[in-house]
C-alpha cells in the first residue's frame, strides 16, 4: 500500500497541530515523504546534538501493511512526541550528565504540559 501526496499533507498538518499545541516552536521541523526500511508508517530523524534543534519528520511511501486515517494521525502525534521527549532521552544517554540538567528538562516538560492541559484557565 502506498501513501499519497494527500496523505503527506494530512501528516504534515497533523504534525504542525501538535507542534503548536505543545509549544515546540524553538525547533525547526522539516518533512520528508520517502521510503525507509521497516514497517513503520512514519519516522523521526533527530540531531546528534540538541543544540542543533532540527528534526526531520517523515512519512513512508510504500508500506507492507494497511493503515487508516487514524493511524496516519496517530503516527504524526507519535513523531512529534519523539521531538517533545528528545532532550530527556539525550540526557539519559549522556555519559556525564549532571542531576540539575535532568531536573531542568523535567521541569521544562512539566511546564509545557501545564500550558497544554490548563490552556485558558
Amino acid at each position: 500500500m502506498k501513501t499519497t501526496k494527500k496523505h503527506f499533507q494530512i501528516f504534515q498538518a497533523e504534525c504542525e497541530k501538535w507542534i503548536k499545541c505543545f509549544g515546540l516552536l524553538g525547533w525547526r521541523f522539516y518533512y520528508q515523504h520517502k521510503d525507509i526500511e521497516g514497517r513503520q508508517l512514519a519516522y523521526c530523524c533527530y540531531p546528534d546534538d540538541p543544540e542543533d534543534r532540527v528534526f526531520t519528520l517523515g512519512l513512508t511511501v510504500n508500506l507492507e501493511c494497511d493503515y487508516s486515517l487514524i493511524d496516519l494521525k496517530r503516527s504524526a502525534f507519535h513523531e512529534v512526541m519523539e521531538a517533545f521527549l528528545y532532550k530527556i532521552k539525550y540526557l539519559a544517554k549522556a555519559r556525564y550528565v549532571q542531576p540539575e540538567e535532568i531536573s531542568e528538562e523535567t521541569h521544562n516538560l512539566i511546564r509545557i504540559l501545564e500550558n497544554v492541559v490548563h490552556k485558558g484557565q
